[in-house]
């Protein structure tokens, strides 16, 4: 797919227009997710987190987990992570290890599982000797297992394929100086093009993310992220939020505000507009999340993980039928969302 002139510049417009100027743009988003999708919306409580509201509740820590195959370790050491995000994870950096902990996932009643893990030099996850054990569990456990691939290498691609997992995700950075300076990786944007085109080539479904504000917490390449994963044919398309964590180097940097996630969302969406579009888990807590929750909703999500009670009340007030699971949100197709 080769984007338009006409929807380039929407996409630019969505990023750099005031704020006044987004209600038009609102409303057609809005209108472009209900005429794709229908009114149901889902709300995903995998068991990375403790999830426990006045409308859902889900404890169990193995109905979804995240497993990393590194540990702790990331050689990369990302100015917004620096190995922090898989503190989160169930360790298990063995094919041995992740077969019994796909054993205790299973034995817990869980559908599925996240497998992740920190990065190689050159931005890849060390997935290639696991990949049996991720054709065994699907043979054996019937597990659901999505996977976070990083770079994308050619026989890592086969190798997803063959073991039959239900989706890959990778974060697509738009921005060369954010892959330099954030990431710590000397390769160009195109990498990640690449990545989507082979695994799209052995049939594994692709699941591409967007963390908006990860330079510093300023929008850079968001648009060119968005323009990458349109030339594809994705499973979901999913919007995270840099979200700052204690001892990294951006601790003390702020967030994108809510308005700035929310143009990303309006800019997949208007660009993308038949298939389905997340707000997933990495966001900023407290009144932030609050916001960024009712915005998604306004600019046409079809799914947000862990949701919050003022984005579970809002999304009914506009007439959305909630749907509950406790899978990765981005296997919302589960969800029931297809229009009928």
């Amino acid at each position: 797919m080769t984007l338009t002139t006409d929807l380039s510049n929407t996409i630019e417009h969505c990023m750099t227009a005031d704020e006044d100027e987004l209600g038009p743009l609102f409303d057609e988003a809005f209108r472009t997710a209900r005429a794709h999708f229908g009114n149901r919306i889902a709300f995903h409580m995998p068991g990375m987190v403790h999830f426990d509201t006045d409308f859902f509740t889900a404890t169990d820590p193995y109905r979804f987990p995240s497993i990393s195959v590194s540990g702790t370790q990331c050689a990369l050491d990302c100015d917004h992570c620096s190995g922090r995000l898989l503190e989160t994870m169930l360790p298990a950096t063995t094919p041995d290890a992740l077969w019994e902990t796909m054993l205790r996932v299973r034995e817990h009643g869980g559908k599925g599982c996240l497998v992740s893990g920190g990065s190689t030099p050159k931005g890849n996850t060390p997935l290639q000797r696991f990949i049996p054990v991720l054709k065994r569990a699907k043979e054996e456990l019937g597990l659901d297992i999505v996977v976070h691939t990083g770079v994308v290498l050619p026989e890592v691609a086969r190798g997803l394929a063959e073991a039959g997992v239900d989706g890959a995700m990778l974060d697509i950075i738009g921005s060369d100086e954010t892959l330099r300076q954030v990431y710590h990786l000397d390769v160009g944007v195109e990498v990640f093009d690449r990545s989507m085109s082979l695994l799209e080539e052995h049939g594994v479904p692709v699941m591409p993310h967007i963390v908006v504000g990860l330079h510093y917490g300023r929008l850079l390449g968001e648009a060119e992220a968005i323009r990458m994963i349109a030339a594809h044919s994705p499973a979901a398309v999913v919007v995270v939020a840099f979200m700052p964590l204690d001892r990294t180097p951006m601790a003390h940097t702020r967030p994108a505000p809510p308005v700035d996630i929310a143009r990303v969302i309006l800019a997949a969406r208007l660009a993308i507009p038949d298939r389905p579009l997340v707000l997933g888990c990495a966001r900023p807590l407290g009144e932030h999340r609050r916001t960024t929750d009712i915005l998604a909703i306004r600019a046409g999500v079809n799914a947000i993980a862990y949701p919050t009670e003022e984005g579970y009340e809002f999304a009914k007030s506009v007439g959305l039928e909630p749907v509950m699971s406790v899978e990765c949100c981005t296997l919302l197709g589960r969800s029931l969302l297809a229009h009928e």
